[in-house]
């Protein structure tokens, strides 16, 4: 397990740190992207960052893990044992479970940066809702897959009815009681280990707590089908609004900022334009003096 979480945490950091998150291009004439989609994407960016940190820790914690479970069984001298289950579950059980917890939350979370990362790629290469769709419906699938796959794993356990219980749940709660149980053991007491459990615990209700009181920038956008800038008569002295939506208000005056600047911009060029040509003028004209002179 510790080369595998190893190598998967190497992408995490690549991936959540290393490069930096999507983000969407400036409004154009031919392309505006509503407030709301900003929100959003600044949202899921925020999300990214606590979704790749929880991943990479829970990686290292199973490189870390797993690493020291191997080192104690080169060390300790063990009694003999009917099956593998039944050595793990008498003096390994605490870091086995620790480690196939930690292992399939880090790849959960790197399926969901995967998703998180592709949505807003699609955003910006202005791709068809039947895309994003298509692309969520699959990375969604193999997410089902690998929880699946857990579940199948945790339900076989050792064999005759005898493992953690029938789903990945049942693992990640038989985790957490026996962390707490050795964490309180009086004749070996884990304050770290409690500590650990208590800042988990806090960090979960912070998150919880954000995501009630800011629930409202993480709904999805309601999108235009016809998101591009429609041609405003910029000689026109006034501007009705009246009957339209704040949206479309938000739009209306997105396109007419971008199409006053395309036109201040196309004017400075002429204005450029004609003063060479002047230029130009005045040194033909000095020239043809000279010659005739």
């Amino acid at each position: 397990m510790k080369l595998p979480a190893s190598v998967v945490t190497a992408g995490m950091v690549s991936l959540g740190f290393a490069t930096g998150f999507p983000k969407l291009p400036k409004d154009t004439l031919d392309k505006v992207y509503s407030k709301e989609t900003r929100a959003l994407c600044d949202s899921l960016e925020r999300f990214h960052i606590i979704v790749a940190l929880g991943s990479v820790t829970s990686e290292l914690v199973v490189v870390l893990w797993s690493a020291v479970e191997v080192n104690q069984l080169t060390e300790k001298v063990y009694a003999p044992a009917y099956s593998v289950w039944d050595f793990i579950q008498r003096d390994a059980d605490l870091g086995w479970s620790a480690v196939n917890s930690h292992f399939v939350l880090g790849i959960a979370g790197f399926v969901t940066m995967l998703w998180l990362r592709a949505y807003v790629m699609l955003l910006v290469v202005k791709a068809s809702r039947p895309l994003q769709a298509g692309a969520s419906a699959g990375t969604a699938a193999a997410l089902c897959l690998l929880i699946s796959i857990v579940n199948r794993g945790v339900e076989s356990g050792g064999g005759q009815g005898v493992g953690y219980g029938g789903s990945i749940l049942d693992l990640f709660v038989h985790y957490v009681t026996l962390l707490f149980k050795f964490a309180t053991n009086v004749e070996s007491p884990g304050p770290l280990q409690f500590s650990a459990i208590v800042l988990e615990a806090a960090s979960l209700f912070f998150m919880l707590y954000v995501f009630i009181t800011e629930s409202e920038v993480t709904k999805p956008p309601a999108i235009d089908e016809e998101d591009s800038c429609p041609l405003i008569d910029l000689d026109e002295e006034g501007f009705n609004t009246d009957g339209l939506t704040e949206q479309e208000k938000e739009k209306f005056a997105t396109c007419l900022a971008l199409q006053q600047k395309a036109q201040n911009t196309l004017q400075t060029m002429e204005e450029n334009k004609k003063i060479n040509e002047d230029e130009e003028e005045k040194k033909e004209d000095t020239g043809s003096s000279g010659v005739f002179m």
